[in-house]
């Protein structure tokens, strides 16, 4: 086996750069029980919950905006993959804070 020093100064920079990938929603995602999540904001507000369930045999997840009364709560959508419904979760918190329209307010 042979090194060569280049190979070296190239793991000294990887470990210093840590294993920090892009963000991804995911990272908000609280698991406050099993199967139950909590999409929590970088102020600590609750914005989302998703659920793992079955349906006809058929293992997914459920997401749905927060709000105190589970009543008041609106469906987001079902999803296959806990990193599908955790995206599009953060991605309907994100489109509730803009103005429908054209960015020129036209």
């Amino acid at each position: 086996m042979s090194h060569r020093v280049q190979d070296g100064i190239d793991a000294a920079a990887r470990a210093r750069r840590g294993n920090a990938g892009p963000w991804h929603p995911i990272l908000a995602a609280v698991e406050d029980e099993p199967g139950v999540w909590r999409m929590v904001s970088p102020l600590g507000e609750c914005y989302g919950v998703i659920r793992m369930l079955e349906i006809g045999g058929e293992r997914g997840y459920r997401a749905v905006t927060w709000a105190a009364r589970s009543a008041d709560r609106e469906l987001i959508g079902y999803y296959r993959t806990l990193r599908t419904a955790a995206r599009e979760t953060h991605l309907h918190h994100v489109r509730s804070h803009s103005r429908a329209g054209s960015a020129n307010g036209r």
